[in-house]
């Protein structure tokens, strides 16, 4: 088997922890911490803003070591951080503390374990396969959303012993994660195989990995901004979505098929990874990018005229599976734009401004509903958002897969 599918196995692994954790599994923290510590629902919630925050510091960071330092070693470095902070946050004795602590610590393994440094590894492993390798290490966070919080529940038990949960998750981090990350991941620079075996490929491959973009050099060009803005909407939408989908089906009278429906949305955006990874060898990355706008466009229309739960679930399973292909093709448009060794300080740099692109949408659509009384005003400004964006693909200088490989 080609060693770089091992270097997909700890990036998927990664996403399993790291997001499955911050994104998945904080929330079942928050009553408990509550509880614990006669906190507000606001004080246990500045943890997840102080992460986000010092979050926009690092990215960059993390981004340029990860071109210059051995991935495996960051990758390393994150899962002892998230491992030994899960312990340590364990022990805590004050909503302060927790808040501190998870702030710091959050901020920097999820910047380590996440897709910076995972697909960056990944980029310069894989060149004919890149599209559908970025696609199965994007299902981590699926998968991870779907395991962790089986898994946490059990841990809490009746009781809801929090302190007991972080402990057992800290253990499986260091014990399981650490150990894959130490052993396999390699750097594509010590093999001297691909996986392709066309001499063509490989010099393609070798000329994309010659370019090295200064930071200045990244801000400056016109693809920085033009992916930026176009997957941030896309991230934005699909972060808003998510975060009111309980209200919004609830609304429609519809509060027992809330599980369900986020279960399809869930499954969905997994198929949606796999799919527009393979695509990606396939297609132009300016085509599948904007397939994957229009499908939102699409999914947001329907929703915006509250239908019947039937055409719910259309709307839920496009958006899904267009908003389960943008990192992989997000991750494969940068590879093949900026070339693999500048790749981590390009999404690095570029976190940052898809960051400060999503955080309104939270407060955008509850700002809107409560002025309407519903979500379809929200839903028409986001497609709206996202159609105005759609010319833009139009400019970016991207070759297609086929093209990459001549």
């Amino acid at each position: 088997m080609y060693y770089g599918w091992y270097i997909v196995g700890g990036a998927l692994l990664s996403q399993v922890a790291m997001i499955g954790f911050f994104t998945y599994v904080f929330s079942m923290l928050v009553l408990p911490l509550q509880a614990e510590f006669g906190a507000s629902r606001t004080e246990v919630m500045y943890s997840m803003s102080l992460s986000t925050i010092l979050g926009l510091f690092l990215a960059p960071a993390i981004g340029f070591m990860a071109d210059k330092y051995p991935i495996r070693w960051l990758m390393a470095a994150g899962a002892i951080i998230f491992g030994a902070g899960l312990y340590a946050l364990s022990m805590t004795q004050s909503i302060v503390q927790f808040t501190l602590l998870f702030g710091l610590v959050m901020a920097s393994s999820n910047q380590l374990l996440g897709p910076i440094c995972g697909t960056a590894s990944i980029t310069r492993w894989f060149t004919d396969n890149r599209g559908k390798a970025l696609g199965l290490s994007a299902t981590g966070s699926s998968l991870g959303g779907m395991l962790l919080p089986v898994l946490f529940v059990i841990w809490l038990g009746e009781t809801g012993d929090w302190r007991g949960a972080l402990q057992n998750l800290s253990y499986g981090v260091v014990l399981l994660l650490l150990p894959y990350l130490i052993i396999f991941m390699r750097d594509a620079e010590s093999q001297s195989s691909t996986d392709t075996a066309d001499e063509n490929n490989q010099a393609a491959s070798s000329q994309a990995s010659a370019n090295d973009y200064s930071l200045k050099d990244i801000v400056k060009h016109p693809a920085y901004w033009i992916v930026g803005i176009s997957i941030a909407l896309l991230f934005s939408v699909y972060s808003a979505l998510l975060a009111n989908l309980t209200p919004y089906i609830s609304g429609q009278g519809l509060e027992d098929t809330v599980a369900q429906t986020i279960m399809i949305l869930a499954i969905s955006g997994l198929i949606g990874k796999l799919l527009f990874g393979y695509a990606a060898d396939k297609l132009s990355l300016r085509l599948a990018l904007s397939i994957t706008q229009a499908a939102v466009i699409t999914g947001l229309v329907l929703l915006a005229i509250e239908p019947s739960y039937a055409v719910i679930v259309i709307a839920v399973i496009i958006t899904g599976l267009s908003t389960g292909g943008m990192l992989p093709v997000w991750s494969a448009l940068l590879a093949a734009i900026f070339g693999t060794a500048s790749y981590g300080r390009v999404m690095g740099l570029m976190m940052p401004l898809i960051v400060l692109i999503v955080m309104p949408g939270y407060s955008l659509s509850g700002y809107l509903f409560d002025q309407t009384g519903n979500y379809s005003l929200c839903f028409f400004i986001f497609s709206a958002a996202i159609a105005l964006s759609m010319p833009l693909v139009a400019f970016l200088k991207v070759p297609s897969a086929s093209e990459q490989n001549q």
